[in-house]
């Protein structure tokens, strides 16, 4: 047999903590991530501007 229940109980308590951490550790760092990533939705928008713009210069070029 693959799993016992004694791995399988290990394996829902385990998630079950990761995720109470995650949900923990979201919820503590949300003021944070304000001030520490203000304007990043430039640099954001500024780089998939240029991966598009640099798909179609190679796409145009690939004709000539």
């Amino acid at each position: 047999m693959l799993f016992t229940s004694g791995r399988i109980i290990f394996a829902l308590c385990f998630v079950a903590v990761f995720i109470i951490a995650l949900i923990w550790g979201y919820k503590t760092d949300k003021e944070e991530r304000i001030e520490n990533f203000r304007g990043t939705t430039k640099v954001i928008i500024t780089v998939l501007i240029l991966l598009i713009l640099l798909t179609s210069l190679t796409r145009v070029l690939r004709f000539f």
